[in-house]
Formats: structure tokens, C-alpha cells, sequence
């Protein structure tokens, strides 16, 4: 039997992966617990077979998790950092294209959900829990430096729209 446990402090995220948890076709028990400040899901895997199968899904869903709670944030970060000296609505206008952008397919953006599942799937391979919001605040480089890059490409894309 293989477990793994997603900590986090937010209720809301653990409502959310547990409802993401239930479309999966995969012979598993959750259970969810509070242990102190943490909100914990733990998943036990039964089965003996298909455990890469039961990561590479685990993985997908921690993923699109931090795309929904973390990535809007992680945007809006990097655009206040790098562009401080945009008026703000010309960095509202470079969010909602580097929205646009990264609604394109994978392939286009450098593969962006390949590189996030596949951090998480080599992190949970090595370790039994993960606690989210320091996953996603020290094990995301290369997903960060990713949206960093799209969303310069999007300041550009501004750029060229407004000289025009």
C-alpha cells in the first residue's frame, strides 16, 4: 500500500482536491484530517499494480490545484516586481494576455503543465507528504521561471499593441 498526505491550510483547497480526488477511476481511500494548523488528505493506494498510473494522477491534481489557487497570484507577483514602473492598468493589460497565452496548447508555452505534474510526481516519488504552500513557495522554480518568461513575452506582446 502506498499513502500519500496533502497538507495545507486552507479548507477550501482541500475541498477542491477531494472533488478533483472523486473523478478519478482509481481504487483509493481518503481520508481528512486536522492535525494542528493543517488541513490534511491523505490517500491510500491499495492496489499493488499501476503505481506510476496512481502517481501520474495524484500529480495532475496537485497540479491543478496550484493552477487554480497559486498561478493568478504568482502572475500578478511577478508583474508588480519586474513592470513596477507600468501604470496599472497597463499591467492589468499584461495579466490578461499572459491569461490568454497560457490558455494556448502546452506545446506552444514550453510545455508548462508537463513541467509542474512532473515536479510533483518526482517530489511525491521521494517523499510521503507535501505540504502545498511550501511546495509552492521552494519547489517551483522552473514552473516560475516559466511564467516569468510568459509573461514577458506577453509585456512585448503589449508593447507591439500599443506602438501599433
Amino acid at each position: 500500500m502506498k499513502s500519500i498526505c496533502i497538507k495545507t491550510v486552507s479548507e477550501e483547497k482541500i475541498e477542491y482536491l477531494l472533488e478533483k480526488l472523486e473523478e478519478l477511476p482509481i481504487n483509493m481511500y481518503i481520508s481528512n484530517y486536522r492535525f494542528k494548523t493543517y488541513e490534511n488528505l491523505i490517500i491510500h493506494y491499495t492496489e499493488s499494480e499501476y503505481i506510476d498510473e496512481f502517481y501520474e494522477a495524484i500529480s495532475v491534481v496537485i497540479k491543478k490545484c496550484i493552477e487554480h489557487f497559486y498561478e493568478e497570484e504568482l502572475i500578478n507577483k511577478n508583474v508588480e516586481k519586474n513592470y513596477f514602473y507600468l501604470s496599472a492598468i497597463e499591467r492589468k493589460y499584461i495579466e490578461e494576455i499572459t491569461r490568454k497565452i497560457l490558455e494556448l496548447p502546452d506545446e506552444k508555452i514550453g510545455f508548462k503543465n508537463d513541467i509542474l505534474k512532473n515536479t510533483i510526481k518526482d517530489y511525491l516519488l521521494e517523499n510521503k507528504k507535501i505540504v502545498l504552500e511550501g511546495f509552492v513557495n521552494f519547489r517551483i522554480k522552473k514552473y516560475k521561471e516559466l511564467l516569468e518568461k510568459i509573461v514577458e513575452v506577453s509585456v512585448f506582446s503589449y508593447l507591439d499593441l500599443i506602438t501599433f
